[in-house]
């Protein structure tokens, strides 16, 4: 008797076009992560770019957030469908830039410093948000397609 598997052994073409879809990365994710990464950068230059005064807390705040934004993002443009929390902490990063000048009491001291960290901080907010709601749907819909091929 000769064995018989039950199904048959995906041809080339279905391999390839399966390997097609399991390689896709999810672009929204990519360029949004590139957006917050660009954040980042910006915010690592800006105390010297807008003349931060030397001692401020809002000079080293940036520095320190901006640098956690930037390494976060860069994971998350060069991966974008891996790690999805990176974005997620990026949107509580934005939001601590939100607060920030709040919380530093800044604001009369530092205005570029203020307004920067807002700014900046919205944007952070709103990209790394969008990053990581394309990528769990992303998932979401893939994992969909999967139980439905019967994987």
């Amino acid at each position: 008797m000769v064995y018989q598997p039950s199904h048959n052994p995906p041809t080339h073409q279905q391999w390839a076009a399966q390997r097609a879809r399991d390689d896709h990365i999810p672009v929204g994710a990519s360029a949004a992560s590139a957006v917050t990464l660009l954040a980042g950068i910006w915010l690592l230059l800006a105390p010297s770019v807008l003349d931060y005064p030397g001692g401020s807390a809002a000079r080293g705040n940036d520095i320190v957030i901006g640098s956690a934004i930037a390494v976060l993002a860069v994971v998350r443009v060069v991966a974008p469908r891996n790690v999805p929390w990176f974005s997620v902490v990026n949107v509580l990063l934005g939001g601590w830039l939100i607060m920030a000048p709040f919380a530093f009491d800044h604001i009369a001291d530092v205005g570029a410093a203020m307004v920067n960290d807002i700014v900046v901080g919205l944007v952070v907010v709103v990209m790394a948000a969008t990053s990581a709601a394309a990528t769990f749907a992303y998932r979401r819909a893939h994992r969909k397609a999967a139980d439905e091929h019967g994987r």
